[in-house]
């Protein structure tokens, strides 16, 4: 197995000491980079070996107005001038492609001018800003493989308190989204009104209806959900959307950037995907690469144990007759998740055990395998250490543990986010497993571990 080497938030430091961080990580088993949002002054360091976000970032080029005029939208400012740095970012750039290492730029819209009012996944002016920054990102680094893009999707957290509404599912049916429903064949009317049936449902559960369906698979779910065939074309709706928007990005970019390119998405892990939009067989018939996130930590954002702990924290609090059991099932109902040796939400604490490793991993990783023909254009982001985004600390011998389960179903190949808070027992653990065994009393490279999101 051999791993990906995330960049983000510091690519001062990187251009000011890639030769040291390359010949360790590739000695560690690092065949690729991923960099980006490409802006210098995104972060600074504080006191206590931790980074903040930078008051004034700025990008790394300058934009061509001219690729922004084609598009019809409006090109963003002139970056700040850096030219040091700037000369410093090529050279870091090419000399991983000398390495023969793959190397992508992740977000590579970033910086994009103004788009539309309504959601970026319905909106076509802000999908045209985004590929018009992507084309001008491509363009300025023609040394790169391709761009990793993250989102936009759909939400899929049901608690309203989640990170400030960040993926709440019941805020996704705008009347902007109106014109894409009609576009691709739905009636808006009739989604809108299923989001508040389901909504009143999922306040209206009790033990009985779960007892009755818990076993019944997909029929069993359909009928606890109201056998409503509204919402379910609200799930299709979010997919088809979904596949539209990166579709239409894929082909604008290689219709105006005039060169070969390989994209790549991140979705969420296998179970939750579907629910954001993402239908990974779909998806792999235009991208190259699939990314889902293979975030198993509890609290924090995208994880999947923090996930199911809020759903069944928030049916639980919506229907006080509900116990942490019926919750429970109702999500394995709805994601098919059943977290082994766990029923009820104090046991979600304790839920990384090995055998949630062996089921879980193992299962998430055959699934996204499973949609493409090559497990080289598989690779899954990794997020563990010490505070993972913002969730509780995965220990190197949980990362072990989740690096074999998932190389025994077939992974290939990782990416690690990031190496500003890759710790030493983690780069002990991926150097074994990837390449040659890190030796801190023989080299000269330390892991960052700066805690930073």
């Amino acid at each position: 197995m051999k791993v990906w080497m995330d960049i983000m938030r510091d690519v001062e430091q990187l251009v000011q000491d890639y030769p040291r961080f390359y010949d360790a990580w590739e000695a560690g088993g690092v065949d690729g980079l991923v960099i980006g949002p490409l802006e210098f002054g995104a972060a600074k360091l504080l006191p206590g070996i931790r980074w903040e976000a930078g008051a004034n970032p700025s990008a790394t080029f300058d934009p061509d107005p001219a690729i922004y005029a084609r598009m019809g939208v409006t090109a963003p400012p002139p970056a700040r001038p850096e030219p040091e740095l700037r000369a410093g970012l090529e050279r870091a750039l090419t000399a991983a492609k000398d390495r023969g290492w793959s190397v992508y730029i992740f977000q590579a819209s970033a910086g994009a001018g103004p788009g539309g009012s309504g959601p970026t996944l319905t909106d076509p002016q802000s999908r045209a800003a985004i590929i018009a920054r992507m084309v001008d990102t491509l363009a300025h680094y023609p040394m790169v493989d391709g761009a990793i893009m993250d989102g936009p999707e759909w939400g899929y957290e049901i608690a309203p308190h989640h990170q400030n509404h960040r993926s709440y599912i019941f805020d996704d049916l705008p009347p902007a989204v109106a014109p894409k429903c009609a576009q691709l064949g739905y009636a808006y009317e009739a989604l809108v009104a299923a989001k508040d049936r389901l909504f009143a449902k999922l306040h209206s559960l009790d033990s009985a209806q779960i007892g009755l369906h818990r076993a019944g698979g997909l029929l069993g779910g359909y009928h606890l959900l109201g056998a409503d065939p509204d919402l379910m074309a609200w799930f299709s709706f979010r997919v088809d959307s979904l596949v539209d928007f990166f579709a239409g990005v894929r082909a604008g970019v290689a219709a105006e950037l005039g060169r070969p390119i390989h994209l790549g998405v991140g979705p969420r892990s296998a179970a939750f995907a579907p629910l954001c939009g993402y239908d990974f067989s779909r998806l792999a018939t235009f991208m190259e690469l699939l990314l889902p996130k293979h975030y198993f930590f509890h609290r924090g954002f995208d994880d999947m144990v923090g996930t199911v702990y809020r759903y069944v924290e928030t049916l639980c609090a919506w229907n006080p007759g509900l116990n942490d059991v019926d919750a429970l099932a109702v999500v394995q109902l709805l994601f098919g998740l059943t977290l082994p040796g766990v029923t009820s939400r104090s046991g979600v604490e304790e839920a990384l055990t090995p055998d949630f490793f062996q089921k879980i991993v193992t299962q998430e990783t055959r699934r996204a395998l499973a949609a493409v023909d090559d497990p080289q254009r598989i690779v899954p982001w990794v997020d563990a250490g010490r505070n993972p985004h913002d969730g509780d600390p995965v220990p190197p011998g949980q990362l072990r543990q989740l690096l074999q389960a998932a190389q025994q179903a077939g992974l290939q190949r990782f990416l690690y986010h990031h190496h500003g808070n890759l710790t030493p027992g983690e780069w002990a653990v991926i150097s074994e497993l990837c390449g040659t065994p890190w030796n801190p009393l023989d080299s000269d490279y330390r892991p960052l571990d700066m805690m930073v999101l």
